[in-house]
């Protein structure tokens, strides 16, 4: 009687030593994995906030590059002049090239507010109407976070650059007629200190202006 061959195999200790190669193995992959997805989620970060800035600067150019000479009234019935600018007040200033896709009964110029909030956020607001009520409230949107500091300028027709404007009267911004009349500056420069971008200087020219 013939005996059986011996059926082949792997040893305990083969496979020991197989499962701990794959181990290893799979420990390398997936560091190398988990490094692209972190790099992934940084660049995505990234770019989010880059996304942020070129909106919020986009949005900046539009409102005062469209600029218009028209005074307005506010809440209290108090005539504001077209352009208005502070360290207290931050920007107000209207516009013009509101899109009305629905054709509503509205105007296309637009009373917009810049102002730094509390939170380290760049604030856009605008109003409804142009000459405002008692009731009137803006419509407010974060623009820009990260930001520690804003500070605007204005250019005057002499070339000088004021602090705040309406730049007479010490610089006061009273419901005046005379204010009221006071045409936009040349042109306005923002300054931003962000926690992600560090200093930013950004000019922009008002309509007619000749830098």
């Amino acid at each position: 009687m013939k005996r059986r061959a011996d059926q082949s195999g792997f040893t305990l200790i083969e496979l020991l030593i197989a499962m701990a190669v794959f181990a290893v193995m799979a420990a390398i992959a997936y560091g190398g994995l988990s490094s692209v997805i972190n790099t992934r989620d940084s660049i995505d970060t990234a770019l989010d906030r880059s996304k942020e800035l070129q909106m919020a600067l986009w949005r900046l150019q539009q409102d005062i590059e469209q600029t218009v000479d028209r005074p307005v009234r506010d809440r209290f019935g108090d005539p504001e002049p077209p352009l208005i600018g502070s360290p207290d007040r931050g920007l107000n200033l209207t516009r013009d090239g509101w899109a009305n896709p629905l054709s509503e009964p509205r105007s296309t110029l637009q009373r917009v507010h810049y102002e730094l909030s509390g939170d380290h956020h760049l604030i856009r607001g605008y109003y409804r109407v142009l000459d405002q009520a008692q009731d009137s409230e803006p419509v407010r949107s974060d623009l820009l976070s990260g930001v520690d500091n804003i500070e605007w300028r204005f250019l005057d027709t002499n070339g000088n650059w004021q602090d705040r404007w309406p730049p007479d009267n010490g610089g006061s911004l009273a419901p005046t007629t005379e204010n009221a009349n006071r045409p936009p500056p040349v042109a306005v420069e923002l300054r931003l200190a962000t926690e992600q971008w560090g200093r930013l200087r950004l000019l922009f020219a008002l309509p007619g202006a000749r830098l």
